[in-house]
């Protein structure tokens, strides 16, 4: 079994996951880590909103609050409980462009810094 045959739909039923990715999750969601010349796995990430509406629900016209999640795939998972959810923190004012638009460089290298960090931890035996 490789990472291409994780039930995406299965791993967003997990509580921890579905509770920062709230859509549908797809192949494209999702990125490439390499750490040392090495593919270590696949990652999707995001950046998170400030606020919530009185039900609940994100609130998506409060500004993002510089928190990003990344759901990670090491490269040997095999079933969506081996998926790592991990946040991370960036200054809020980097998530988004001058015109309002995200800057997926930003978030996504926010992401790939937290990633190998934890690899770099698991590697040397945390």
């Amino acid at each position: 079994m490789a990472w291409d045959d994780i039930d995406l739909d299965a791993l967003r039923r997990r509580r921890n996951v579905s509770y920062y990715f709230r859509y549908p999750l797809t192949r494209g969601d999702f990125h490439l880590v390499r750490m040392n010349d090495r593919e270590r796995g696949h990652y999707a990430s995001k950046a998170l909103h400030s606020g919530l509406t009185p039900d609940g629900r994100v609130d998506r016209t409060t500004p993002y609050n510089g928190d990003i999640a990344t759901l990670f795939l090491p490269l040997d998972a095999r079933t969506p409980g081996d998926a790592q959810l991990l946040l991370t923190h960036i200054d809020p004012r980097r998530i988004i462009h001058p015109d309002g638009s995200r800057n997926w460089k930003a978030i996504r290298d926010a992401a790939e810094a937290c990633i190998r960090g934890r690899l770099h931890l698991q590697d040397i035996g945390e």
